[in-house]
């Protein structure tokens, strides 16, 4: 379930961009979900902000309100906090801002995913019609296709991360996610990164800079 190594492959991003890198995995919280569960899809399958099942459906943690209120205090809403301090920087200093949301996914669909085609793109590009910073999903997969990458859009995964004080409100904040299948930087056995895993991060970084110089 973790984003092993993707700050890593966005290193040496070319590019004007204030970092924020999530320190824990998404198994301790999960900072892309809702933090009301009655708001989250995802919590169904006990995979609401903080986890109570694995991708398997086995047993994580127990249910504790308590132990859930004490991971958001400690990881959600601090980095929440942050996003949205970031995004209105960039707001009060350009009139826009543009989201780049960097993840990773398994060469294999996990038992918990909707989507089971076997057969997975190498990147996933996600937006949210309402923020998306493209005029047409075409544009992204065709950058995706010319930069080497089998490409698809919102396939395995879709949507892309907006603070909420944003979401759906303000399209001056625009925002896609850009996953990465794992099989191509790392072991997905042993979690190690790969040998090609410099060429790769080099050309993830030409292909968020192209897809940028589109969005803007």
């Amino acid at each position: 379930m973790t984003d092993a190594w993707t700050d890593g492959l966005v290193a040496d991003l070319d590019l004007p961009a204030r970092r924020l890198v999530f320190p824990v995995s998404r198994l301790v919280v999960d900072v892309e979900r809702f933090p009301d569960d009655a708001e989250e899809p995802m919590a169904r399958k006990g995979m609401g902000a903080v986890y109570t099942r694995l991708s398997t459906g086995e047993r994580l943690r127990r249910d504790d309100p308590a132990e859930r209120e004490r991971l958001m205090e400690r990881w959600y809403h601090p980095h929440h906090a942050k996003l949205t301090d970031l995004v209105q920087r960039a707001l009060d200093g350009n009139g826009r801002c543009l989201i780049i949301d960097v993840h990773s996914f398994p060469s294999r669909p996990l038992p918990y995913e909707s989507e089971q085609t076997p057969t997975r793109p190498e990147i996933c590009i996600g937006t949210d019609p309402h923020h998306s910073p493209f005029g047409t999903d075409a544009v992204a997969s065709a950058i995706g296709e010319k930069a080497g990458f089998v490409t698809a859009l919102n396939r395995p995964f879709a949507g892309s991360i907006v603070p909420t004080s944003y979401w759906q409100s303000d399209r001056r904040v625009r925002s896609m996610m850009v996953e990465v299948r794992r099989d191509l930087y790392m072991d997905e056995e042993t979690g190690e990164p790969l040998p090609a895993f410099g060429n790769i991060a080099a050309r993830i970084c030409r292909l968020l800079e192209a897809l940028v110089t589109a969005a803007a």
